[in-house]
């Protein structure tokens, strides 16, 4: 895997309708045919609503329509915990 883009910003609005900005790393193996993105600050609740908006905005522009996707939502280290990843479903 190599990077595509790394700390890339975008923003989306949250199911309670505030603006939240974030960023997302997007990995691709050799021959592009899987691709591992990384959203890093955003809301457990709310990565399927940042995942619904970079499947519009972004991810058209980086990735072919027949890459197979696995996403991570990073949880940031708290309270002496290690930093842990979430892994989304894609029927977001």
């Amino acid at each position: 895997m190599h990077p595509l883009r790394r700390a890339h910003p975008f923003e989306f609005r949250t199911a309670h309708g505030t603006d939240l900005e974030i960023t997302v790393d997007v990995w691709v193996n050799q021959d592009s045919t899987h691709a591992v993105l990384v959203l890093r600050g955003c809301p457990l609740a709310d990565a399927g609503h940042a995942l619904n908006t970079l499947s519009h905005t972004v991810l058209p522009y980086l990735l072919r329509p027949e890459v197979q996707l696995q996403v991570l939502a990073l949880h940031p280290h708290r309270n002496g915990a290690k930093a842990r990843a979430l892994v989304l479903p894609l029927s977001a």
